[in-house]
This record gives C-alpha cells, sequence and structure tokens, in this order.
C-alpha cells in the first residue's frame, strides 16, 4: 500500500496534478482499512467455526471474503491508474469494494459470528468461545473515501 502512495506522490509532481496526490492517498488508506476490516473478519469467521462448524457457512464466508478481496485489488489498480480526481473508475472500483465488504459484513452478522452466536442446536467443539467481532457499517467505510 505504501508503495502506491509513493507512485501517486510520483505521479502527481510528474503531471501537476496537485488535487490527485490527497484523492489517491485517501482511497488508498480506506482501502487499506477495509483490507484490514476483511483480516478481522477472516479471523473472526474462523474462530467462531473453530467452535461452531459449519461447512455450508464456512464456504459461503470464504467466497464473500474472496469477493472482497478481489474488490480491493481491483481498488488498488484503479487507484493506481488514476489521471484524476473524478475517474469513473475508480468511482466504480470504490463502490464494489464497499458492498462487497457489506455483504461480507451481513452474512457474518446474519450467521450470528458478529455477535458470537451459538447456532440453534449446531454441533459444537471443545475450541474456546469465540468473542464478539466489532466491525463497523459499510456506510461508515464509505464515508472514509
Amino acid at each position: 500500500m505504501r508503495r502506491l502512495v509513493v507512485f501517486a506522490i510520483m505521479l502527481s509532481s510528474l503531471c501537476g496534478c496537485a488535487e490527485l496526490l490527497p484523492f489517491v492517498s485517501r482511497v488508498a488508506q480506506g482501502a487499506q482499512w477495509i483490507g484490514s476490516l476483511v483480516d478481522v473478519a477472516e479471523a473472526g469467521s474462523s474462530a467462531y467455526f473453530a467452535r461452531h462448524p459449519q461447512q455450508t457457512a464456512e464456504r459461503d464466508v470464504g467466497a464473500a471474503v474472496m469477493r472482497a478481496r478481489s474488490a480491493l485489488a481491483a481498488l488498488n489498480a484503479a487507484t493506481a491508474a488514476a489521471k484524476a480526481t473524478d475517474d469513473g473508475d475508480v468511482d466504480a472500483a470504490k463502490r464494489e469494494a464497499v458492498a462487497a465488504y457489506d455483504a461480507l459484513r451481513t452474512l457474518l452478522d446474519d450467521l450470528g459470528v458478529l455477535g458470537a452466536i451459538p447456532p440453534d442446536g449446531g454441533a459444537e467443539t471443545d475450541a474456546p468461545d469465540p468473542r464478539p467481532v466489532v466491525l463497523p457499517t459499510a456506510d461508515a467505510v464509505a464515508n472514509i473515501m
């Protein structure tokens, strides 16, 4: 991520776009934050499923994590290629990254992972009880970028 910011500094100095650097920096930092949130979500779900295994739910969460990481990769690529602050590719990539994060967060909430709520009548192991996972809303994430 730091390479992206350094690249943006070099790009803005070459093209004389004074507004581009703060824009790229803000989007890159937002993408990095979403990446950290996806890491937290993945770790929280792993702890939850270690105690309450659910093969279908684990597969769904894995797919949602992959979608979020793919959206972040596309956002990073669009940000690196941005030539203006009103770049439509960056805006579309931001919307997709926030939507993918929101889908992951909603899925975890629906499954009870965020609240560490055990499923009704589900299997349990002797793994430690999971802790609740605190993730900001998609609106809070979108407002950062």
